[in-house]
């Protein structure tokens, strides 16, 4: 019995159909939807109201000492220029950030520039949208006196 072999273009066709049934059709008519633009998230102020847990996104770690403002300026300044107004403060203002911080480092006597946000998502968009340096971002609850 003879074999019939396709033709070139047929096959082509029967493989567009293939993958038209596969993957749906959309036509002209219809637009895709850009993804939203991201946008840069308010830091907390830290105190009495500090939601439970808050996450804290941190941008540089240093050993506490006099070297450690010279250390943690840049990321002061990186910060600052992209709208958030920091100062170095201790992780143990954050339960479990301190001893996270210190395991990653090696420093025994932690201090660090972190932002503070209210939720992960707020968070994870800064980590997103911030071109520095991010050494860690943690939750915890806010363990200092206001």
């Amino acid at each position: 019995m003879p074999t019939r072999r396709r033709s070139a273009p047929a096959a082509a066709l029967a493989l567009l159909c293939a993958l038209t049934a596969l993957t749906g059709c959309t036509s002209a008519a219809e637009t895709v939807e850009p993804p939203p633009t991201l946008e840069w998230p308010e830091a907390l102020a830290l105190g009495a109201d500090t939601p439970d847990p808050f996450w804290v996104v941190w941008t540089a770690v240093a050993e506490q000492g006099d070297a450690a403002v010279d250390a943690l300026q840049p990321s002061i300044d990186e910060l600052g220029a992209a709208g958030y107004t920091v100062e170095a403060w201790d992780p143990s203002c954050q339960s479990g950030a301190e001893e996270q911080l210190a395991a990653l480092t090696g420093f025994t006597d932690v201090v660090a520039v972190g932002v503070p946000f209210a939720s992960e998502q707020d968070a994870g968009v800064f980590d997103t949208l911030f071109e520095g340096s991010v050494v860690s971002v943690t939750p915890g609850a806010y363990t200092c006196a206001s």
